[in-house]
């Protein structure tokens, strides 16, 4: 028989500063339990191996460690070991999954509920899955949670908390455990690995920490299989081979292509992936992995070790989110699909001929702005615009569908979203951020009353709303230019008028104008 302890087991941790990613929850039971305020029922909720029932263990330790109660357990006296191996007398492990019915909660816990501790402090039960149990053992657990026995406590550790009815939780005491970030199971990993001399890089150890999605036990877990297979150093490219993750040079690629979009390139990926029998379901997974890190790095204090700063450079939030959500898109309908490829081409091809620079979006909405202000449409409503389409300058069909086609790509996502030499520099700053409100801006009157208060007159009413709707933002940045707090007056040089009904072309212009007005993110 072996004597072999897997990593998960050997690295379990024995006390509360063992336990990692989860320091609120740790600090507040270390407290309550120096002060001696002791709960009767605990709910410890979160996702899969993030420490839920592992803290549960650690707090019975703590309650019925033989030096006394204590956030610090001594680990050596038979209460403490008996609760690490799961044999304690005084502490039930309960799994409620194969234990759902009210005849196992009965004799499980109910009728043992009368009998005093057999040797320690306090008789606990932990109940792990809890969701899992049935309404009617949910209701006889309900009248002993109301009415708890003394030095008895109860502990319940979920995957799913929604699914636990609120009566319970009401009487509980909630903690929820989070999901770990990756680069702090990285740091876990490479501490293991140096305690068990496992020679490992870090890309190799960032690669486990991402396939574990935010799981301690499962990065362990990986850790010791990946040891096994590899039989020498772990690298990146043998973790890749043994967990199926795409090659790294093939996902840069991927990346290069959508962010370059190249057609050409991406086409000849996708081809050649399906010779290799890649799978595109992980192709679109690692491909999110890799956007997501850089999107991330984006706002992190601290450099990201999935990250790619040459990515970074090339490209904004803002088309990372859209490409992000694409990404997701994708990996819903590889789910329900009995063409792969065929979905992950569609997908990604579908992302490409949806992106867009942000500049080309200005320059065209200006463009077809000068047309309609140069193509004035009647007010009379018995003229149409088939009337105006005689004129030799006047907007055709394939104009007009254009504007549509381009508002709607802005609304569904698709698209990215101006005196002094003060105002001026004010107007240059602003046609890399927010194009839309610098060409707005561009064509107002500038006056001041004095050094505080300026002015802008607009002849369009259309212009003086994008000012007023962006008025704080345009106030606080020239009171940070002028180092001087400025009160900015929107004013239309007449009276605004009932505007006749709008074209189809002006009302998708409109509607262009608007969204991108607020959306655009710098790059």
């Amino acid at each position: 028989m072996s004597d072999y302890v897997p990593l998960a087991r050997k690295f379990r941790p024995r006390n509360f500063d063992e336990v990692i990613g989860q320091e609120t929850v740790s600090k507040t039971l270390k407290n309550a339990l120096k002060a001696g305020k002791i709960y009767p029922a605990y709910l410890f909720t979160g996702p899969r191996g993030v420490g839920k029932t592992t803290t549960a263990r650690i707090l019975a330790k703590s309650l019925n460690c033989s030096k006394g109660l204590s956030p610090e357990p001594c680990l050596q006296c038979d209460s403490c070991m008996e609760i690490a191996r799961s044999n304690s007398l005084d502490v039930l492990e309960m799994d409620a999954a194969s234990n759902t019915g009210v005849d196992n909660v009965r004799e499980a816990i109910i009728e043992t509920l009368s009998l005093v501790p057999h040797r320690d402090r306090y008789k606990i039960f932990i109940i792990d899955e809890a969701h899992m149990l049935s309404s009617a053992a949910f209701n006889a657990l309900l009248k002993t949670l109301e009415e708890p026995p003394p030095r008895v406590v109860f502990i319940l550790a979920t995957t799913e908390s929604s699914k636990i009815p609120t009566t319970i939780v009401s009487r509980c005491q909630r903690f929820r455990f989070r999901p770990l970030s990756n680069e702090i199971l990285a740091q876990h990993l490479a501490s293991i690995s140096q305690q068990e001399k496992i020679e490992a890089d870090s890309q190799a150890l960032f690669l486990l920490a991402q396939a574990s999605e935010g799981a301690a036990r499962d990065a362990i877990s990986l850790l010791d299989q990946c040891r096994s297979s590899s039989g020498g150093a772990l690298t990146e490219t043998s973790v890749r081979n043994l967990l199926g993750f795409s090659p790294k040079e093939t996902i840069e690629s991927f990346a290069q292509a959508l962010i370059d979009r190249n057609k050409g390139d991406l086409g000849k990926l996708i081809v050649k992936a399906e010779e290799e029998g890649l799978d595109p379901a992980q192709i679109t997974k690692d491909l999110r992995n890799f956007f997501h890190e850089t999107y991330r790095s984006f706002y992190s204090p601290i450099p990201l070790m999935g990250s790619s700063e040459n990515l970074k450079k090339k490209t904004s939030l803002e088309a990372l989110t859209f490409i992000l959500k694409r990404l997701n898109a994708i990996i819903q309908d590889l789910r329900l699909s009995d063409s792969p490829f065929l979905n992950l081409e569609l997908g990604l091809f579908g992302t490409l001929e949806a992106a867009s620079d942000l500049s080309s979006w200005v320059k065209r909405l200006d463009a077809l702005e000068a047309r309609l202000s140069a193509e004035k449409i009647p007010q009379n409503s018995s003229q149409t615009i088939a009337d105006s389409d005689a004129k030799s300058d006047a907007l055709d069909d394939s104009d007009i569908d254009g504007i549509s086609e381009l508002s709607d790509e802005i609304v569904e996502g698709r698209g990215p979203a101006a005196h002094s030499d003060l105002w001026t520099q004010f107007l240059k700053s602003l046609e890399s951020e927010k194009p839309a409100l610098s060409s707005a801006l561009s064509k107002a009157e500038f006056s001041q009353d004095s050094p505080q208060r300026w002015r802008l007159a607009f002849a369009q009413t259309f212009d003086a709303s994008q000012a007023k709707k962006n008025l704080a933002f345009i106030q606080e940045a020239l009171s940070k230019l002028a180092k001087n707090p400025i009160a900015l007056e929107i004013i239309e040089k007449a009276p605004a008028r009932s505007s006749p009904a709008l074209s189809p072309a002006e009302e998708s212009f409109s509607k262009a104008r608007q969204i991108l007005g607020g959306r655009i993110v710098k790059k």
